[in-house]
């Protein structure tokens, strides 16, 4: 495979995002890298303005051995009257995503183009690759099967990334198989789970008598992350227990005023802390100073997050969405809940506080579980699904 040249496609990449997607994208680069190829990153970030030139749009940069592509796309105002069938705020948008990834493979010549996300970098990158007759991966990593397969106008766009690409990778079995109900994809997919670093540090028990039982969740909140359940189960947990809630991470403008209402509503603004995200090697750090780490998403994909948790050693309960029926053995190495349901997250919580012993035990069943999803790993196989098609 040396000497091969390979473009992978993403809206979110370090240091510009931090999420899960930003992660998951440099993380496989970063395997790709190792493994002797040329890995090139096309980074593309849309503009509140449709008068992006395509000869100036994009700026160049060597991280950590991968070539960043850092490209710029603007977007259409759409005119003040009524809409008529032409009319489309995302037309402008994707064709210059379009032509400015043609541009680019124009002067590097990729044997492998790899999206992340199908809507809409899936679908665009497909069909230039078509167009091209080059092989190409698309990853699913949540949202883009999880949520916009619900919108027909966007499950077309997300249909036809999944027909056109040659090899489909997912970070969790649920999302390959909702991928396959869209459209099927089953002989040519593969599940992909992220890996995690099992940290120097580690969680240990302390006792609670005389301060609160601190709970964690961190993220990029949305409403995949299911908070409201979560913040109903603090207001039960509280009327029994001397408890905190702890969020690190960033709220998206989209939930703010469900966020609002639902702290109102629970009345347990009053033992919430928000705290902005944290740079990645402050995490740890951050997770050992908890005593419980919660996931109350109601749809995800293989969260980086929870991995960190529970490579810390940390106490968890995560609901069962995603991958994490695979990364978590319930009741052993943490307490898996249904999704969409705060009172068993509540009574989950409640176990953890009421036995002591036993959340230590899930703690250190869940830092030894997390030696199975080494970096090593992923990287052997990513490295076979890239000798199926280069």
């Amino acid at each position: 495979m040396n000497n091969k040249k390979v473009c992978m496609v993403t809206l979110e990449y370090p240091p510009d995002q931090w999420g899960g997607l930003a992660r998951t994208v440099e993380s496989v680069a970063h395997h790709v890298r190792d493994m002797g190829l040329e890995i090139h990153v096309a980074h593309f970030t849309v503009l509140e303005n449709a008068t992006v030139l395509l000869d100036e749009n994009r700026k160049d940069e060597n991280r950590a051995g991968v070539l960043v592509h850092r490209l710029q796309v603007g977007r259409e105002s759409l005119p003040d009257r009524p809409m008529t069938i032409w009319d489309s705020p995302h037309t402008h948008t994707f064709k210059m995503i379009y032509q400015s990834l043609e541009l680019l493979h124009d002067s590097e010549r990729f044997d492998l183009f790899h999206s992340f996300f199908l809507y809409p970098t899936g679908y665009i990158t497909g069909l230039l690759a078509q167009r091209k007759w080059v092989p190409s991966i698309v990853t699913l990593v949540g949202n883009d099967v999880k949520k916009y397969i619900f919108c027909p106008e966007m499950a077309a766009f997300c249909r036809g990334g999944l027909e056109n690409a040659d090899r489909v990778a997912a970070l969790s079995h649920d999302l390959l198989m909702t991928a396959n109900a869209l459209s099927p994809v089953a002989n040519k997919g593969r599940v992909i789970f992220n890996s995690v670093q099992i940290p120097r540090v580690s969680w240990k028990s302390r006792p609670i008598h005389n301060r609160p039982f601190k709970i964690g969740c961190a993220g990029i909140f949305k409403y995949a992350k299911g908070l409201p359940y979560l913040f109903k189960a603090i207001k039960t947990l509280r009327q029994q227990h001397d408890v905190t809630l702890q969020l690190v991470g960033t709220l998206r403008d989209s939930e703010k005023n469900t966020y609002q209402a639902m702290i109102e509503k629970t009345g347990i603004g009053d033992i919430l802390n928000f705290q902005p995200a944290l740079s990645h090697d402050r995490i740890p750090e951050w997770l050992c100073s908890l005593d419980a780490f919660v996931l109350s998403s109601v749809s995800e994909g293989c969260p980086n997050i929870l991995m960190e948790a529970m490579a810390c050693g940390l106490p968890c309960v995560a609901t069962r969405v995603g991958a994490v029926e695979d990364l978590m053995e319930d009741t052993v190495s943490g307490l898996i809940v249904p999704w969409a349901n705060a009172t068993a997250i509540t009574e989950a919580i409640d176990r953890i506080i009421r036995l002591p012993d036993r959340g230590m035990s899930l703690g250190l069943a869940a830092r030894n579980r997390m030696k199975s999803f080494s970096r090593k790993r992923e990287r052997r196989e990513w490295k076979t699904l890239y000798r199926e098609i280069i």
